[in-house]
């Protein structure tokens, strides 16, 4: 992995082509159990979507929301620190700085597809700044948009030298049951 953009993305590959099974050894209730899901040999390719379909379902989902929130401004998407997707995935957090982290945040688009339902997008963010406790002081920076070998495309998202049809972001779509975890940890008690 040379990019925080791997980092992430495992991540989501992770969570969207692994289901716990049973594991054969003892295990503690700390120690997760072993599966096999080797993501070596993994295509990114697979987990792309076109910047027209993923901007197109954003927008539904922003619709979706004022209809059923009316008076709330919709949240579309959130940024993520290095820090807290290493964290996420039990890797030291000072990679987060290293230069193995080309990029030290994404950013998460939240959509909505009819007859498909949510759907989750990823980037990668150059130029942001969460550090401060104040949030008036972060810098949002600019998503990165991928090519189709989902290498990024490191020019304004809208310039004319990019080809429209070569404009991706990551579709991490997983959801529940598949996806479930089999005993939910961070799921709220009804």
């Amino acid at each position: 992995m040379k990019h925080l953009f791997s980092l992430a993305l495992l991540l989501g590959l992770a969570a969207a082509g692994c289901q716990d099974q049973p594991s054969s050894g003892n295990n503690t209730p700390d120690t997760p159990p072993k599966i096999e899901c080797s993501q070596a040999s993994d295509k990114v390719g697979r987990v792309l979507a076109d910047l027209v379909t993923a901007r197109r379902n954003i927008y539904s989902y922003d619709s979706l929301c004022r209809r059923h929130w009316d008076g709330i401004a919709p949240i579309e998407s959130y940024t993520i620190r290095a820090v807290d997707l290493l964290a996420a995935m039990g890797m030291p957090p000072n990679l987060a700085d290293s230069a193995m982290c080309r990029f030290k945040h994404v950013r998460v688009y939240l959509g909505f597809q009819d007859k498909v339902g949510f759907k989750l997008y990823i980037v990668p963010v150059t130029g942001a700044c969460l550090q401060d406790k104040n949030p008036d002081k972060w810098l949002a920076g600019r998503d990165v948009i991928l090519n189709k070998e989902a290498n990024p495309i490191i020019a304004p998202i809208d310039s004319a030298a990019i080809a429209e049809t070569d404009r991706y972001v990551l579709d991490l779509n997983a959801p529940c049951p598949k996806t479930c975890p089999i005993e939910p940890s961070v799921k709220a008690d009804k």
